[in-house]
């Protein structure tokens, strides 16, 4: 059996496919197998995947379904220990397999991730983001400024068995988050700071379309983890109320979208006591132009980051 499984799912992502998959036959730990999940593309994907040869095992889903639900069926075809990542537009670094390898030989961990390059469309880089935490348990930290990228991520697959988690097909728009802070809840993290893979940034990303699901789904799974696991929780108040208080961001944001500047002002400024970062966008919904300036992508992988 493969001591990996990498899953990628594809819905018409020829554009950047072929560079995908190179950056995976290209590591220099050897030991995966590739499920490739075909989410009833009309391109030219699926004969490019299907020319990579037999370590690519190819499936195609018979209906088009959401991100979150595609992964879940392609997690139930795993063989390797582990579990990563990589969608068609994204790269990994030729050691990343083998550097989280070596960082996971004879520990407990549950997961690992590292660094990763923002990049344009064009592979320009942007910025480079490592890992915020050390490695160790995480999940205090996670919940006050979540940082685990999609691109690198390994999890193990005998806890996600162990517990029943994997991707909820409800969550449309934050389906990772509900995944990841779950899992965080079983065991630590191993963090490699590194960069290890390469996250393509293009207009109307899946949080850009589905702004509106951010919120509902952010307190959805912090109601689920504080059910599940209420002594964790427990230990953890003010990392609690910051999770809730970025999910009033969340719909605060969705409410700017929408013109509704009073409700993003009453959203963000009853979490002032949680932290003064809270206010600070408060104020900022007065003036829309400010509020678009510190939403613009630039700002978002640059300024806003500096804010936490």
């Amino acid at each position: 059996m493969p001591a990996v499984t990498v899953i990628m799912n594809c819905y018409n992502g020829e554009a950047y496919l072929r560079a995908a998959l190179d950056s995976v036959f290209a590591q220099s730990f050897d030991n995966w197998e590739l499920i490739f999940w075909d989410n009833c593309s009309t391109d030219g994907s699926a004969a490019i995947a299907q020319s990579y040869g037999p370590k690519v095992r190819y499936f195609r889903g018979t209906e088009n379904v959401p991100l979150g639900h595609a992964r879940r069926l392609a997690m139930a075809e795993a063989r390797g220990d582990w579990i990563g990542f990589l969608d068609t537009d994204d790269l990994w670094h030729p050691d990343k397999l083998a550097l989280q390898m070596a960082a996971l030989d004879g520990t407990g961990h549950v997961l690992c991730y590292g660094g990763i390059r923002h990049i344009t469309p064009d592979g320009r880089t942007m910025s480079e983001v490592l890992p915020r935490y050390p490695s160790g348990d995480q999940f205090a930290q996670q919940l006050n400024q979540f940082d685990i990228n999609m691109v690198t991520p390994l999890l193990r697959r005998a806890t996600l068995e162990e517990h029943g988690i994997g991707f909820d097909p409800a969550f449309t728009a934050s389906e990772e988050y509900n995944l990841f802070m779950r899992l965080l809840t079983k065991g630590t993290v191993c963090a490699v700071p590194e960069l290890i893979g390469a996250w393509r940034l293009s207009p109307g990303s899946l949080t850009d379309r589905q702004a509106g699901q951010l919120h509902h789904e952010r307190r959805a799974t912090l109601d689920r983890i504080a059910a599940d696991s209420p002594d964790l929780v427990a230990r953890h108040p003010a990392a609690m109320a910051e999770a809730y208080a970025r999910g009033s961001y969340y719909e605060a944001r969705y409410r700017m979208q929408g013109g509704s500047r009073k409700t993003a002002f009453d959203l963000l400024w009853r979490e002032r006591a949680v932290h003064w970062r809270y206010a600070v966008l408060a104020l900022a919904t007065v003036i829309p132009g400010v509020w678009s300036i510190a939403h613009s992508r630039t700002a978002k992988v640059r300024i806003m980051p500096k804010l936490n």
